[in-house]
Order: C-alpha cells, then sequence, then structure tokens
C-alpha cells in the first residue's frame, strides 16, 4: 500500500512538473469562438472621392481621419463624423520636404494633434488640426533613431513611442519624443525558428493597437495566427497561438518568403475588447489567383473579438473584405475601409 502511494505521488509531481512547465513556457492556444455572426457590409453613403488604396480609418470626436495607401496627390483626407463631409486633405504626396514618400501609419493624439510615419524618410510628423479654421498645419518633423530598421508602426503614449521591432533582437522599442531609441522590451514568441534575426522579424511584422485607459499594447502578426497582449501597467505579457499557428517562412539570402497563411489585417483596442481582422488564406491560394490571372482578395472576411486577456468572444463573419477597422462602441458599429466596394467606407453593425 505505501509503494502504491508513493507511486501515485510520484506520478503527481511529474505531472505537476510538466503542467507547470508548459505554462511558464508564456503561450497559450485559442481554436474557436464562442459565437459567431454573419453580417452584411453596409455601403456608407458619402461624396464621390477617388481612393487607390483605401487602407485605415481613425475616428476621434466629430472628426474621421482615412489614409490612402497610393494616392494621386494627398495621402490622407479628414471628414466630419458621422455626416462624413470632406474637411481637407493633407500629407501631400512627393519628394520635396515638405511632401511625404510614404504613408505607414497615423493616430491622433488628441482632436487638434494628429501623428502621422513616413517610412521612407524615417521620420514622424505632428500636424495641428484647427477645427474652427477646418485646416491641418505640420507642426514638427520627428527624426527616428538611425539604429532602428525601416519602422512601419507606431503609436504615441504620455511618456513615448512604441515602435515594433524589425531586427529580430527584440520585440519593440520604446522611443522619446525626440525620436532617441531607449530601450528594447520582449522578445519573438517563436517555438520554431532559433535564429534571432532579420528574417524572422519579417515574418512576425505585426499590426499594433494601444489603449491609453488600460495601457494594453497589442500585437497580431500577418502572417500565422498570433495575438501578444502586453499590460504595461502591470508588466504582463499574455501570447496566443490561433489555429493558424505562427508565421511560416522560408529564409532565402536573409529575406523572409512565406509559406504558411496570411494572418491579421488590423487591430484595435477599446477598454473591454480587442478586434482585429483575420484573412486566413493561404500563400499557395493566393498563387493561384496570379496564375489564374486574377486578382487576390484585399484584407480579410473575418473580424475577431477577444477580451483584453486574449479569450475569444465573437466572430464575425463579413459578406465582403475589408482592410481596416475603427470600432465606434457608443453608436455599435465598426467603421472600416473596404477595398472591394465602390465606395471606401462601409459600416457593420456590432
Amino acid at each position: 500500500m505505501k509503494k502504491s502511494l508513493s507511486l501515485l505521488l510520484f506520478i503527481g509531481l511529474i505531472f505537476l512538473s510538466a503542467c507547470s512547465a508548459s505554462s511558464n513556457s508564456g503561450i497559450e492556444t485559442y481554436t474557436e469562438f464562442p459565437e459567431e455572426r454573419v453580417v452584411t457590409v453596409q455601403e456608407i453613403p458619402m461624396d464621390s472621392l477617388f481612393y487607390r488604396y483605401p487602407y485605415r480609418v481613425k475616428i476621434k470626436e466629430e472628426v474621421a481621419l482615412v489614409m490612402d495607401l497610393h494616392p494621386d496627390k494627398h495621402y490622407y483626407q479628414l471628414f466630419s463624423y458621422p455626416d462624413w463631409q470632406p474637411i481637407t486633405p493633407f500629407g501631400k504626396r512627393g519628394e520635396g520636404p515638405q511632401e511625404l514618400l510614404s504613408a505607414d501609419g497615423m493616430r491622433f493624439y488628441a482632436l487638434d494633434s494628429i501623428y502621422t510615419l513616413d517610412a521612407n524618410r524615417m521620420k514622424v510628423t505632428r500636424w495641428a488640426f484647427s477645427k474652427e479654421e477646418q485646416i491641418v498645419t505640420r507642426v514638427e518633423d520627428i527624426p527616428l533613431d538611425k539604429s532602428l530598421i525601416r519602422s512601419l508602426d507606431f503609436y504615441r503614449t504620455d511618456q513615448h513611442f512604441l515602435i515594433p521591432s524589425y531586427s529580430g533582437e527584440c520585440r519593440y522599442h520604446t522611443v522619446s519624443h525626440d525620436g532617441q531609441s531607449y530601450q528594447n522590451v520582449g522578445e519573438i514568441p517563436t517555438e520554431t525558428y532559433p535564429e534571432k534575426n532579420v528574417a524572422l522579424a519579417q515574418a512576425w511584422r505585426s499590426f499594433t493597437a494601444y489603449n491609453p485607459t488600460s495601457q494594453i499594447y497589442v500585437m497580431v502578426t500577418q502572417l500565422g495566427e498570433v495575438l501578444e497582449i502586453y499590460d504595461l501597467k502591470n508588466g504582463r505579457q499574455i501570447v496566443k497561438y490561433g489555429p493558424g499557428g505562427e508565421p511560416r517562412f522560408k529564409e532565402v539570402h536573409g529575406e523572409c518568403i512565406p509559406n504558411g497563411i496570411k494572418g491579421f489585417v488590423d487591430v484595435q483596442v477599446t477598454d473591454n475588447y480587442i478586434y482585429a481582422i483575420f484573412d486566413g488564406l493561404s500563400w499557395e491560394e493566393r498563387r493561384k489567383f496570379y496564375e489564374q490571372g486574377k486578382e487576390a482578395p484585399k484584407g480579410g472576411h473575418y473580424i475577431y473579438v477577444f477580451d483584453l486577456k486574449g479569450d475569444p468572444v465573437r466572430k464575425y463573419v463579413l459578406d465582403k473584405n475589408i482592410l481596416g477597422l475603427e470600432i465606434d462602441e457608443e453608436r455599435k458599429q465598426i467603421i472600416a475601409t473596404c477595398g472591394e466596394s465602390d465606395r471606401p467606407l462601409v459600416l457593420i453593425p456590432l
């Protein structure tokens, strides 16, 4: 009897040790959503404006900001919200000193303060918006630290900028408001690739979102299906792998060649939830479109909703693919950009 009890205790200790090792890995998984809704994307009626590639939309109080990734003249356009009357374009495309070579991100910090990122020039620009005069004025150019590798996303907090790392050596940088990098944070949560290099960082390139109330910083991978949650207030980190797993790729001459699935397309974190657009189409499926002389779908036709711990809450299945989203919980709607509609902006009921 004593031998049997000893054996059971021994097996129990092994089991507890295995569970502890698993939880300490810091990576959790999700497989399905408890609720699924099929919804119809509704076009927003607005004055005819030509967009080559309507990519992102942001809303602050009674103002909406839309970014065109490949415009003829201006990258950005301000509208009144929710009636969508044009206010003014800004951010002229060009090679001049006061023009932008690229548009790689935009953020409202306050209603009268807009920040944009030009990755080709490696600088953040601060613009002032006058609601009374209905004009946008360029206020400040902030050159980013030369140690950073071509930054493609950013967020301004009260303390600093949060900028994802593309070196493979960390997950993101904290950068002072004058552009100087002073802290490297985290590491890429890969379980497969031991080399922490640029190719790995390219594969793990993520879209990001930040909520100043909760101080939650979120990253979602453009390849595979990985959600990372950084609680900057308490220093906690959560990593969630979905069914698509981590980004899959081949390294060729130091570059990342994707061979898994295309993952998330955009993300936003509110006070209570994380909303993310998901694609899920494999690169093999995308190649078939090109081989048939067709254009592959732009964006994703799923919206995943998680709580702030990364647990699945709801999945929306859309009848059109969308590229960028903005959550208006007060009006119970999602505003999104759409490349598959004659109108660049669409509405999705929550």
